[in-house]
């Protein structure tokens, strides 16, 4: 059975609540190469609406980076970094900037929570794709040092150390400086880092996120769509996302023991 596209109980004002901490403009473990990728596929059939249509690919053209090719086709499931079990009945897919504070407070705040209550626990997949907005100092610097340490296989550990250190390296006039140390602080070969940020290795990675966030209608972040249900716009508060994660586990699992 097909679930409908439908809109989670979210209050007036609650979602007025969402809407006020996201940043942005008032008017995304390595992806599993060669393999399915349940969010990036739930998404395409979630966003079949008008003005959200998605196919397999995107034509994808500029971007951050200095390198950006003409155009190019934009597979998703090369995008982002999953975390949970492939294949759990709740799959979400998280839009964040490094240099959005609120994206900070809910990797701080909230995350950890949900990760034990629901990733741990097999309920979610949840997958993060790192972009850039535009709206603050040094995001592109801190996007490629995470992407860089993903290439390394520490995204993660370098995510959470890139919110926790974020006035440092927004304040910093000269922060590829203060990101080597970071990569150094995670245990990243320091020498390959270097390379992968200077030569641009991930910046396909940066522009193609930031082009799909743009292409779904994110106009801030951090931005969640949990896949089949209405967009979350905002970090909202962590027992509004339980409810929500808790609504969509229901449905699917209920589905599944129906045979539908």
């Amino acid at each position: 059975m097909t679930r409908r596209r439908r809109t989670l109980p979210l209050g007036a004002a609650a979602l007025a609540a969402a809407l006020a901490v996201a940043c942005g403009d008032p008017d995304g473990p390595e992806p599993r190469v060669g393999e399915p990728d349940p969010i990036a596929e739930g998404m395409l059939n979630s966003l079949q609406s008008p003005g959200l249509g998605l196919s397999s690919s995107l034509p994808v053209t500029g971007g951050p980076g200095p390198r950006a090719p003409q155009s190019q086709e934009l597979d998703l499931a090369t995008l982002g970094y999953n975390s949970g079990p492939q294949g759990a009945p709740v799959r979400v897919l998280e839009f964040s900037d490094f240099g959005c504070g609120y994206c900070r407070r809910f990797h701080q705040d909230a995350f950890p929570a949900l990760e034990a209550e629901y990733m741990e626990a097999g309920k979610v997949e949840w997958k993060y794709v790192p972009i850039v907005i535009g709206l603050f100092p040094n995001a592109l610097e801190a996007a490629r040092a995470g992407e860089c340490a993903g290439e390394q296989g520490r995204f993660p550990v370098m995510r959470d150390l890139l919110f926790d250190k974020q006035a440092e390296w927004k304040a910093s006039d000269d922060p590829e400086v203060l990101l080597e140390g970071y990569a150094r602080d995670v245990g990243l070969d320091v020498e390959r880092y270097n390379r992968c940020v200077g030569e641009g290795w991930r910046d396909e990675r940066i522009r193609n996120g930031t082009r799909l966030s743009q292409q779904v209608g994110v106009r801030g972040t951090p931005t969640f769509f949990v896949v089949g249900y209405a967009p979350i716009p905002g970090a909202i508060p962590l027992d509004l996302f339980r409810q929500v994660l808790d609504t969509v586990y229901a449905e699917a699992t209920s589905n599944d023991a129906g045979g539908e």
